[in-house]
């Protein structure tokens, strides 16, 4: 995208245009409208955003073999009049001046080169139990609002190595369902995604889960103990009641086995003799 921004007649003209690129991308300025074959040579002067600076030039005077010079970026190459930057970043930002001398005068021209970085957005509870939105790598910075809107909420702005931006914004209000709403430059749309809140009723909740869980492992706890305590008492009761015989004098008491003892009957048989004596045998 090229925009006209003024053109000034001194020696020739001066024109001023503004060009934007894309990260990861190639991008192509032009040294103004071409006079031609009476040019006499090209000067590209550029001037970073972060405050550093090159030169690059050629000349073909009189037709002569051209004469080169370049203190700038092996990425930056020149074809006729333009000039090429390879893998554009966001430290290519800056102005770009074109000086291209022709028989007739001098035909400046400046380029203002902006680049833009789309940002990576998601959106998800956070461990707060919280909406967090976040876009991550974006140039500039991108937008972040909410649907319902909010006065408590977090905005952490973070600027990454490579001079992109990460956006992060929690929402911190009660709501059944919020939606997020991010804004770019490089998107044609409004981003948007929405997710429900888990608020401070399921806070709530969670916190009587936890106390609930917490008891029913204690109540564990406590029955484990007092089952062990219970084995042991049992285990010490039959440890007692096994234990070997006394010995009284030196001799082991122990259960004596009784057999029956016979019982003997003493019968008298009485034998009578024919003399009247009578005679007793004793069986």
């Amino acid at each position: 995208m090229i925009v006209p921004l003024l053109i000034l007649c001194i020696c020739g003209y001066t024109l001023s245009t503004v060009v934007v690129g894309r990260r990861g991308n190639s991008t192509v300025l032009q040294c103004g409208g071409d006079p031609g074959d009476n040019i006499t040579g090209v000067i590209w002067k550029i001037h970073h955003i972060n405050n550093s600076s090159c030169l690059s030039s050629y000349a073909n005077l009189a037709k002569r073999e051209p004469q080169t010079n370049s203190s700038c970026s092996t990425k930056m190459t020149r074809t006729n009049l333009t000039l090429t930057i390879q893998n554009t970043q966001i430290s290519d930002e800056g102005n770009y001046t074109c000086e291209m001398s022709h028989t007739e005068g001098t035909f400046i021209t400046t380029t203002i080169l902006q680049v833009l970085a789309q940002p990576s957005v998601s959106l998800n509870i956070n461990s707060d139990g919280s909406p967090e939105c976040r876009a991550i790598g974006g140039f500039p910075a991108a937008e972040i609002s909410w649907i319902p809107h909010s006065d408590d909420i977090n905005i952490t702005k973070i600027k990454d190595l490579d001079d992109t931006w990460t956006m992060i914004s929690t929402y911190k209000s009660d709501g059944d369902n919020v939606t997020c709403l991010v804004s770019h430059p490089t998107f044609v749309n409004v981003w948007s995604q929405s997710i429900v809140s888990p608020g401070k009723i399921d806070k709530k909740w969670k916190l009587i889960w936890i106390l609930v869980g917490f008891t029913i492992l204690l109540i564990t706890a406590l029955c484990i103990v007092y089952w062990n305590q219970k084995k042991i008492r049992t285990c010490s009761k039959k440890s007692l009641n096994t234990s070997p015989p006394q010995q009284v004098d030196g001799f082991a008491e122990e259960t004596q086995e009784f057999e029956p003892y016979a019982i003997y009957t003493q019968k008298e048989n009485v034998l009578y003799w024919g003399t009247g004596d009578t005679v007793k045998l004793e069986i």
